[in-house]
């Protein structure tokens, strides 16, 4: 642990004098200045005993927050290493095919900025053996001494022995991406079996809550206490639990989307350019309606977000589309290669034979692709259209390292022989994660049915209570009982129960999307199915359990 924080620390590059002088002495200051203020003109505040010792606790606050800073911060640093490095490595490989010089990869390395602080720390080597004229291996090794992440430390370590070892830097990272992808494999299967412990324990939890909210919606038979109080309190720590379960979940998995952030925007992402802001427009038209029929407030809620449906629809169907083109890509790739390789011909005549071949959702995309490059009029732009109109994050990664391999002079066999050994074992580790995905809809689902039935069943034994009650109060008995004559607000138990729906609606919606890696746009479907199932339930349950109690 504290070779952790000390390598975090080093991250900074700030030294220790200068960190006292300009960080930590300015930290002490500010804060017995602060200190000084708040005793001189909030007196006041000194009598109460913790807000005092807050007071004079400030300075060593600062100081502490000043200190945490750099540590936080390598570490925000060592995530984006460590999320990157796998298709970092990648990257390498097809450039090394080229047998550019390692420094000129070093170079166009450094200028990819989508690998965050993983670019910063190849920026530094690639300085050192610039402007320092330093080597290979000594750069390597100064850079890995400061680096946040020990992954990235180590493979630096290896690289330094094999340049001074002679050995090939295509042989040295061929080996290297085998190790670094086991390793990306093995974590990524790892928090997928975090994950079903996480579903285990969250149905345990939910289940718990759901004992804790029907005992407190009941509480005032025993007791003289208003559920307008516990309630709420109640509700929102169902509501922390499920928000700390989505946070725990988006943490444990790997960044790891189905869809791609180019620039060229998928034509799905034009159609809901118009298509969000008319079902935005019908919700609220709906809510309006809705409002002035005066139905109920959970069918409003329902019919409210029904427009959502449609685009979810449309995502979930063109997601479909993508999962499907991520597993012919490989496919497609492999036969550019064989056909380029066998009969010696450019990659366009492979192309251009492939596009009468059947590669399902791909088949269109390849057909656009060969009438581009038959233009000859840009052919990184034809590739870089390709990869935008699939939608696919992995095919626009790999399209684009194809692209960077094939332009510096490598060998169209040798680079797609890197990029699919690699794609086939993501798609792989992928399909896993979509399996927990539908596991993942099927627990939600049946979480909300069970959460409405039990919340409505108590709101139907709510309104037993409140008749018995009043019979009591007409005969006026005077028995002794050990329960309270207090009647239930019935109306403020179920706006509370509808928000607990709804929100957890929203919640699970977007659980699914994080498990699976979804657009954005994905959750509507899900949110908008559960609000309606939620809403059949609670009609359900309230007509059958209040003619089985009244």
């Amino acid at each position: 642990m504290f070779e952790k924080l000390m390598r975090l620390w080093r991250s900074s590059e700030i030294p220790l004098k200068k960190f006292i002088l300009l960080y930590m002495l300015p930290a002490l200051l500010l804060g017995l200045a602060c200190q000084f203020l708040l005793i001189y003109y909030m007196p006041g505040l000194m009598e109460m005993m913790v807000a005092s010792q807050m007071v004079y606790a400030l300075p060593i606050i600062f100081v502490i927050l000043v200190i945490i800073t750099p540590l936080l911060l390598g570490e925000v640093k060592r995530l984006q290493i460590e999320r990157n490095m796998h298709l970092f490595l990648i990257r390498m490989s097809v450039l090394a095919t080229s047998q550019l010089p390692r420094k000129k990869i070093m170079e166009i390395l450094s200028q990819i900025k989508e690998y965050e602080a993983l670019s910063d720390e190849i920026e530094k080597i690639y300085k050192l053996m610039e402007y320092w004229n330093m080597s290979l291996s000594d750069a390597a090794r100064i850079v890995a001494k400061t680096t946040p992440s020990v992954n990235l430390a180590d493979f630096l370590d290896r690289l330094a022995h094999s340049t001074d070892a002679g050995e090939g830097f295509d042989t040295f990272l061929e080996k290297e991406t085998v190790v670094v992808m086991n390793q990306y494999i093995d974590k990524y299967e790892t928090a997928l079996k975090s994950l079903d412990l996480l579903k285990e324990i969250y149905v345990a939890v939910i289940i718990s809550m759901m004992f804790m909210l029907v005992f407190v919606s009941l509480l005032p038979v025993f007791m003289n206490i208003s559920v307008e109080i516990l309630l709420p309190i109640v509700a929102l720590a169902f509501i922390i639990v499920e928000l700390s379960t989505l946070y725990l979940s988006k943490a444990l998995l790997p960044s790891d989307p189905l869809w791609h952030n180019m620039k060229e925007r998928p034509d799905v992402d034009k159609v809901f350019k118009i298509v969000l802001p008319a079902s935005y427009f019908m919700c609220i038209v709906l809510f309006a309606m809705t409002v002035m029929m005066g139905l109920p407030i959970l069918a409003i809620l329902a019919i409210t977000v029904s427009p959502l449906l449609y685009p979810g629809f449309l995502i979930r169907k063109e997601e479909s589309k993508v999962r499907k083109r991520d597993l012919s890509y490989d496919s497609f790739m492999r036969s550019v290669a064989s056909y380029a390789e066998a009969s010696g011909a450019g990659v366009l005549d492979g192309i251009g034979r492939l596009s009468k071949h059947d590669f399902g959702e791909l088949t269109d995309g390849i057909g656009r692709l060969f009438k581009r490059l038959l233009t000859r009029i840009n052919g990184i732009r034809a590739w870089n259209l390709f990869a935008a109109e699939t939608g696919s994050n992995l095919i626009s990664k790999f399209t684009e390292m194809y692209i960077m391999g094939l332009s510096y002079g490598g060998k169209v066999d040798r680079i797609i022989d890197v990029i699919s050994q690699n794609f086939v074992r993501l798609i792989g580790v992928r399909q896993k994660r979509y399996q927990s995905a539908d596991a993942m809809i099927g627990i939600l689902y049946g979480m909300s049915v069970g959460i409405t039935f039990t919340l409505f069943s108590a709101l139907a034994l709510m309104q037993l209570l409140n008749s018995m009650t009043e019979n009591f109060a007409i005969g006026l008995t005077s028995i002794a009982l050990p329960i309270s004559l207090k009647a239930f607000s019935i109306g403020f138990a179920e706006i509370i129960f509808i928000i607990l729906i709804a929100a957890h609606s929203l919640i699970a919606a977007t659980f699914i999307r994080f498990v699976g890696g979804g657009h954005r746009h994905s959750i509507y479907i899900h949110f908008a199915s559960m609000v309606w199932i939620c809403a059949v339930t609670a009609l359900i349950t309230t007509v059958s359990v209040g003619k089985f109690l009244l």
